[in-house]
């Protein structure tokens, strides 16, 4: 049987069915989990849109059913569906569910799932999401177009990366015609920029170290700056796509200090393939986007003395 089939038939047969996605939740994780909320309320199904992340990010929060996601477990599962999450440990959960339907795109995906669906070649796990919908005929609504669509732009960086292709324009513009408003998503995702993030950028700009040639660029966020600025996590997102725009860098690297270590996030612009330096370090992502936690270090200069050597490999 199709996989895209399969999965709806099981989607069919459960009762009580949970949508999660990955911790620290971005636009397509979270886009893709709330855009199934309402198919599957239609159904009749007792859905539950769970993330174990609290507060989620505040930019997403014109997501229709922003506030039915909850970081309480339901009592009865019937079935899981993981949304754009490369490992099970980044669920969130102590014990893997019953039955766990696993949708993806990343090529990094440890295929957890009873059931895996995983697109590398995809644009976002959102794009999955959309063709399991059409595969079974199923009519997209305007709330879950917009999920989608919102989705699809955050994970594309507004149509810029090179997995857009020709799908990814066909699958917007369906989107739209099923009630998504790019006017309406770009306003909500680029328009509404907080004080305290420009105050952060500022900051951290004067950290900002070039290496390899000029090849790698490093920008630091400590929690001293956050807490000066009043910032918070979700102010960070964007710094390390706009390290990447210098000229002369292939590579951005931002360094951020949490609770655990130090977390790093990679983007490269051309050719290098950052995925390749996140899991030799215990993390994940794309070729272009990818990120992991150095643990129980909290040294700036160690870290990116230990990055330098990985990233001239790429570079």
């Amino acid at each position: 049987m199709d996989i895209y089939k399969q999965i709806w038939k099981e989607i069919e047969k459960a009762d009580n069915i949970m949508l999660i996605a990955h911790i620290n939740p971005d636009g397509d994780a979270l886009g893709s989990s709330l855009s199934l909320y309402p198919v599957l309320k239609k159904m009749g199904k007792k859905v539950t849109v769970f993330n174990a992340t609290k507060p989620l990010p505040q930019y997403l929060d014109f997501l229709p059913n922003f506030n039915k996601v909850t970081n309480n477990l339901p009592k009865k599962i019937d079935l899981t569906i993981s949304f754009d999450c490369g490992s099970f440990d980044r669920l969130g959960l102590e014990e893997k569910p019953s039955f766990l339907i696993n949708i993806d795109h990343h090529v990094s995906n440890t295929k957890y799932g009873d059931i895996n669906l995983i697109e590398p070649d995809y644009a976002s796990t959102s794009q999955v999401v959309y063709d399991i919908l059409k595969a079974n005929g199923i009519e997209i609504d305007k709330d879950s177009a917009l999920c989608i669509y919102t989705a699809l732009v955050t994970d594309t960086g507004s149509f810029q990366y090179e997995s857009v292709n020709d799908r990814v324009f066909e699958c917007a513009a369906d989107l739209v015609r099923c009630g998504a408003e790019p006017d309406y998503v770009a306003k909500m995702l680029f328009q509404r920029d907080r004080l305290s993030r420009l105050r952060l950028l500022a900051k951290a700009y004067e950290t900002i170290e070039l290496c390899c040639d000029g090849k790698v660029a490093f920008v630091e966020v400590t929690k001293e700056m956050m807490e000066i600025t009043g910032a918070i996590k979700d102010d960070t997102d964007t710094i390390v796509n706009s390290v990447r725009a210098l000229a002369p860098v292939e590579v951005a690297c931002m360094l951020r200090e949490d609770d655990e270590g130090i977390k790093v996030s990679l983007r490269s612009k051309n050719y290098a393939d950052v995925s390749k330096v996140a899991v030799k370090h215990g993390g994940g992502g794309h070729i272009r986007a990818a990120g992991a936690t150095i643990r129980d270090e909290f040294d700036f200069e160690k870290v990116k003395n230990i990055l330098k050597e990985d990233l001239k490999e790429i570079v």
